[in-house]
């Protein structure tokens, strides 16, 4: 009887550290990164582009210009990877991604692309190649240089939201 009441004993004890540690990290919160912003400043942000700048662009071009781009989190992560595995390659670190804004030419071969704006991200980072003791450092600069890897681009494939943010 002591034997299966230690068992018993034992086993909620188990599923109780179990229920802990899983509620632990699915409770807790995941602090910000700095830069992140409120949903009422990303708005004011989105009407004053709109106010200043997009009829002013779709003016001049004659047509209704591009208002955002999208990537799945499956693409961004496996670019991600993919960025630090040629940079470690190439002997560089990527510290960071650089959102670039670009417009295909108005003869570009796809023509439904043609004249279209778009976004392509570039990673960003610095030298990891040692000369002798002194690290090479290519862009002191906060987030490094653009880095000599294929940007990716293609976020324009997906159809974005009609309206504003």
């Amino acid at each position: 009887m002591r034997k299966q009441q230690f068992k018993f004993a034992l086993s909620i004890t188990f599923l109780l550290a179990m229920y802990a540690s899983c509620s632990d990290s699915a409770m807790s919160t995941v602090k910000p990164p700095s830069g992140v912003i409120s949903i009422e400043e990303a708005k004011l942000l989105d009407k004053t582009y709109t106010d200043t700048r997009q009829r002013v662009l779709e003016k001049s071009l004659g047509t209704e210009e591009s208002r955002s781009s999208w990537w799945s989190l499956e693409d961004i992560e496996a670019y991600i990877a993919y960025a630090k595995s040629q940079a470690k390659e190439k002997g560089m670190n990527v510290e960071g991604l650089r959102i670039y804004q670009g417009a295909y030419p108005t003869n570009y071969g796809v023509s439904k692309l043609a004249g279209a704006a778009t976004l392509f991200i570039v990673p960003t980072g610095t030298s990891s190649e040692k000369e002798g003791t002194i690290l090479i450092n290519l862009a002191p600069v906060q987030g490094g240089s653009d880095l000599q890897i294929a940007p990716l681009n293609m976020g324009h494939a997906r159809t974005p939201p009609a309206s504003n943010y």
